[in-house]
């Protein structure tokens, strides 16, 4: 079973409690004036008074009974008077539970419904009041330094090592589930239609053509090792110079030519290895276990790991120093951001109907949530501290309606009492 929660006291509460006793001892004292000129007027008309002292009685004998009648109905709430079991007394103690039950309810279908909460936050227009806020350059930088004490404690925690061991399995992991040939397709059919292949063929028909040129007996070497070998010397030497003149010309036209058969074969080579990439079984397989084999290289792997070390290294030390670079850019971004949003009014209409939706979707769905907190803590509560607190806030006004069931009751007493006399005359 859960320890009784206690409630939390303010220093403002010594206050209160000063306030309190000394209403009550106004409360009291007026009543125990009332007991003393009852009794004084009650003896003064067993010795014969004057008539008048009759209604002194009255007045003082109903107000002792006001007052009595009040004193016992505010004590009631806190406490049993004077100890006595009397039934239906020490109503919040006991009933402290029910309390917190109903209170939890009522703030529920009151406070939490959609359309409190909606026409609360439109009438505080919450995005014109955060823009002005952001504008300021103090406030601006404020907001970067407390993000930046987070950023510098976040980037602060765990072990390089360790961590650099998680991202390496992460990545891993997720390169593993990752189906990269598909995508590599649709990316390649793209590229395609966008022309961003071009420049490829263009450096490959140059470096072709370079290498001809530049190393022509290697060149003319590699072509006549394509020749058959059952052609004469001569012919077999023109064929490879004419081969070797063509092969030049031909990169040049490629070069210039861009609607060259070469470049259209070239394109339809790579649309037909692009719809393999999608489709083709094998493709698709040869492919990721192609990127496998790239991902656990070591190198790739330590390299992933190194960046996040480094740039969490950065992180840290730009969060920690007042003037670094980020922090100054950071701090001008937020401001600029500030003066947008008070400066467009569209702006602070989507930002204001994000947080309406966000704050009544939450409160919609967490509203039993809320009303149970407010219960469960009620409920926490020790009875007699709840029953102290609740009579330290509302007290003091409550004494008043002992002054005033004293007065009151002093005034039906001659209001009665002279009736009666005119009745009985």
């Amino acid at each position: 079973m859960s320890q009784p929660l206690r409630i939390t006291t303010r220093a403002s509460d010594r206050v209160k409690r000063k306030q309190l006793r000394r209403m009550k001892s106004v409360a009291t004292g007026l009543l125990l004036l009332s007991a003393v000129v009852y009794l004084l007027a009650k003896r003064a008309e067993a010795e014969g008074a004057a008539e008048w002292v009759s209604y002194v009685r009255a007045a003082a004998e109903a107000g002792m009974i006001g007052g009595l009648a009040d004193w016992f109905a505010v004590t009631a709430l806190f406490r049993r008077p004077l100890g006595l079991p009397i039934p239906h007394t020490a109503i919040i103690p006991t009933r402290k539970d029910a309390i917190g039950a109903s209170l939890g309810e009522f703030v529920g279908d009151n406070f939490l419904s959609e359309e409190v909460v909606r026409n609360k936050l439109q009438s505080a227009n919450i995005s014109h009041r955060l823009g002005s806020w952001l504008s300021n350059p103090e406030n601006a930088k404020q907001i970067t330094d407390e993000l930046s004490g987070v950023v510098a404690w976040a980037t602060s925690l765990g072990d390089d090592e360790d961590i650099a061991e998680v991202i390496e399995e992460t990545f891993r992991r997720t390169a593993e589930n990752f189906d990269v040939a598909k995508p590599l397709g649709i990316f390649l059919v793209k590229a395609v239609e966008n022309d961003a292949h071009t420049p490829i063929v263009d450096m490959l028909a140059k470096a072709i053509q370079d290498w001809l040129e530049n190393d022509p007996v290697r060149a003319k070497g590699w072509i006549d090792k394509q020749l058959p070998k059952w052609l004469p010397g001569l012919g077999k030497d023109r064929a490879g110079e004419w081969l070797y003149e063509r092969l030049v010309e031909l990169s040049k036209e490629v070069q210039s030519d861009y609607e060259h058969p070469i470049r259209r074969s070239i394109e339809r080579l790579l649309h037909r290895f692009a719809d393999q990439l999608q489709s083709d079984p094998a493709i698709i397989d040869r492919v990721n276990l192609a990127k496998m084999k790239l991902v656990d290289r070591p190198e790739v792997r330590h390299t992933i790991s190194d960046i996040w070390i480094s740039t969490k290294k950065t992180l840290r030390q730009e969060a920690a120093n007042p003037e670094s670079e980020l922090r100054n850019r950071f701090t001008v971004l937020i401001s600029n951001f500030g003066t947008k949003v008070t400066a467009d009014r569209d702006l602070q209409v989507t930002i204001n109907t994000a947080i309406e939706n966000a704050t009544t979707h939450l409160v919609d769905r967490y509203r039993d949530e809320i009303s149970d907190v407010i219960s469960d803590t009620v409920a926490r509560w020790d009875a007699g501290d709840t029953a102290k607190k609740i009579e330290l806030q509302v007290g003091r006004d409550l004494q008043f309606i002992r002054v005033n069931g004293t007065i009151v009751g002093a005034l039906a007493g001659i209001a009665i009492h002279a009736i009666g006399e005119l009745v009985v005359r």
